[in-house]
């Protein structure tokens, strides 16, 4: 970046290359000086960056497989005895059929579960499980240079996209200051 200063008087300035202007109708005098840079800092910006890893691990996984028994003999059988069983219990009584009956529908139930229960069968199979993890990662830009040069007896400070070396050209504008 050019900065452009106004100067009535000037103290020791190197003068690299001279473009002196001048109009017919202002006493304005342009001209370029290339002065010394006192230091040099870089403008970082950071950029976080999030990076996508996936993890994948194998797991043991139990598998049930019930097959259905097609015989109804567990449930009948069931029924009989829960009959006989209730019926006995409750000889002599005027309830003794219904008691009947709801020891033949709990054995026959009671039946039915244990025969399901032998038929189911069980394996293991390896399964791959994946998750997403993710890994944050600065990256660190220079985005341009902030600049300290001396110019006569003062320090000044600009901002450059590019590092300026050594020295730095100024624009100068010389004009009486009435």
């Amino acid at each position: 970046m050019n900065h452009l200063l106004k100067l009535a008087g000037c103290s020791s300035v190197i003068l690299s290359t001279s473009l002196v202007t001048t109009s017919a109708h202002s006493e304005t005098h342009r001209t370029l000086v290339e002065v010394p840079v006192t230091t040099v800092e870089p403008v970082v910006r950071v950029v976080t960056h999030k990076i996508p890893h996936e993890t994948c691990r194998d797991e043991r996984v139990r598998v049930e497989h019930a097959s259905r028994s097609r015989s109804a003999t567990p449930s009948i059988l069931g029924a009989l005895i829960g009959g006989a069983v209730a019926g006995s219990l409750g000889h002599n009584s005027r309830a003794q059929p219904a008691i009947a009956v709801a020891g033949a529908v709990l054995g026959a139930s009671v039946g039915s579960d244990v025969s399901r229960s032998k038929h189911r069968r069980h394996y293991y199979v390896n399964e791959q499980r994946c998750e997403i993890d993710y890994e944050l990662r600065d990256e660190e830009n220079i985005i341009g240079y902030r600049v300290g040069y001396l110019y006569g007896d003062n320090i000044y400070h600009t901002q450059t996209r590019d590092h300026p070396g050594d020295t730095i050209k100024l624009r100068v504008e010389l004009s009486p200051a009435d």
